[in-house]
């Protein structure tokens, strides 16, 4: 996302506040002022930028943005700054601002990080379904029924055809302008990485270079991702087979998923178990659906992927203990998916591009089934409709500098789609680590090599040996910790 300054090389660490006039499209101003996030020692920038709810009708209700940046190391910061996309759609950017400082570390030495809520998620307008008292022990997501989207629509003041992402990028563009850039940097992630791919479409004299991570190309479909999931677990299960110590522990690794799939797909299950942190009594109900989920979100990184066999082998033993205590990581968890903009986008850009060859082989896969493509159809068939741009599932054709990386072991977003998406990226290169998953920059050194890409805009200066460096990690044996 992103975020400029008033005097362009002299920075916004030393400024306690600032006033922008966004131009043209808005007489709105952007004004910043010194603030403090949870997980931040430092202070950084925030501010808040009114811009229109309808571009094609500026006269209408208006959508606060929620802008924070990131003040760059150096004094005298380079002109154009590190705008971060996050994925979902539902992830808000000013939530994972923490994490972002972190793993972009280089990067701040002499650039800003410019971090948006889209519009429909943290502080921007947001657009949340679930019950945030919900317990997710208990509720299953198969009980999001039509009286609970139902419910969760009465909720909404605003015009849900205007959450969008080609709105969302006119929302970034002005965030630009406002601040003054001429031109950024953009990283984008996932979902993210598909918003960076209209934006390079929509505003391509805006940007100086783009970095795609964990690609979603607009001509691929998001929502029924049985198949990649697929492709991910059967390299876990080879992996595991293809390991002495791993082979000898789950000899019957594939069979006891099938088996639990199929029970879980007669039955929930519903028992009594302690709970991972108090010890307390509580019911546990798992079905199909949610145990699905649990293990792919599993498989999304490596130090995660590897519990898998284990939680599979325990939990056919009619042990929950390991899987609850994987649940519990996302009880009290940050950067949460704002749902309502998930569905809304999900519902409208992707699902009515899907074709009967594609249900076909999407409930063909043997990991899932059409249990994940059934989540979406069942709350889309609800949700309120609006007509995405024409062009907006064809392929992107540019020529600015882009970075594209991708994980082997990636669950949802796997290399083949990078590998689609640099067809009509004239000036790219295309990075692959085999030994990752979801994310590059978190799972291995790729926010470094973002870092020295940006600096130069050469790949030639971008030292890609260290994606080989990534070890290749054992599974969990036994809940002693042996691998």
């Amino acid at each position: 996302m992103q975020f400029p300054t008033l005097m362009r090389g002299a920075g916004i660490a030393g400024l306690l506040s600032l006033s922008l006039s966004v131009g043209a499209t808005t007489s709105e101003s952007l004004s910043l002022s010194s603030c403090f996030l949870e997980g931040l020692s430092q202070s950084v920038q925030c501010g808040t930028l009114t811009v229109p709810e309808n571009w094609s009708n500026p006269g209408t209700a208006k959508v606060q943005l929620n802008v924070t940046v990131i003040p760059a190391i150096a004094s005298t910061p380079k002109k154009d700054p590190l705008f971060l996309l996050m994925g979902g759609p539902g992830q808000a950017a000013v939530e994972l601002a923490p994490m972002l400082s972190r793993v972009f570390a280089k990067a701040r030495q002499d650039r800003e990080l410019v971090l948006i809520d889209q519009r429909g998620t943290g502080k921007s307008s947001p657009l949340l379904c679930e019950d945030e008292q919900a317990n997710i022990y208990y509720d299953v997501f198969s009980d999001f029924s039509a009286e609970d989207v139902k419910t969760c629509l009465a909720g909404y003041q605003v015009d849900l055809s205007q959450y969008n992402t080609n709105s969302a990028v006119l929302d970034f563009e002005a965030v630009r302008k406002a601040l003054g850039y001429e031109q950024i940097n953009l990283y984008g992630i996932s979902y993210g990485s598909r918003a960076a791919l209209v934006y390079m479409r929509d505003k391509p004299e805006a940007l100086r270079s783009v970095i795609l991570d964990g690609v979603v190309p607009t001509q691929v479909v998001v929502g029924p991702m049985g198949t990649e999931a697929e492709r991910a677990f059967d390299i876990l299960v080879a992996q595991c087979s293809e390991r002495e110590k791993c082979a000898a522990q789950y000899p019957n690794l594939l069979t006891d998923y099938q088996k639990i799939k199929t029970q879980l797909t007669a039955n929930t299950l519903t028992t009594q178990v302690a709970h991972p942190v108090t010890d307390k009594p509580m019911t546990l109900r798992v079905d199909v659906k949610k145990f699905i989920e649990l293990l792919r979100s599993q498989m999304y990184g490596i130090g995660s992927r590897e519990l898998i066999p284990y939680i599979i082998s325990e939990f056919s033993k009619e042990n929950y203990k390991p899987f609850i205590g994987i649940m519990s990581q996302g009880e009290n968890s940050k950067g949460k998916m704002y749902t309502g903009l998930t569905m809304n986008i999900l519902c409208n850009e992707d699902i009515p591009r899907v074709t009967p060859e594609q249900l076909a082989a999407e409930a063909a896969n043997r990991f899932s089934g059409n249990h994940s493509f059934e989540a979406f159809t069942s709350v889309c068939q609800l949700w309120p409709k609006f007509t995405a741009p024409a062009n907006f599932g064809e392929p992107v054709i540019s020529d600015i500098p882009t970075m594209v990386l991708s994980g082997n072991l990636d669950p949802v977003t796997p290399p083949a789609w990078g590998e689609l998406a640099v067809k009509g990226l004239k000036n790219s290169k295309h990075y692959i680590a085999q030994d990752a998953g979801h994310g590059l920059v978190t799972q291995t050194c790729a926010a470094e090599m973002v870092s020295d890409f940006v600096k130069q805009l050469s790949f030639d200066d971008v030292d890609e040996s260290c994606l080989k460096d990534v070890p290749q990690r054992g599974f969990l044996l036994n809940n002693n910790g042996n691998w």
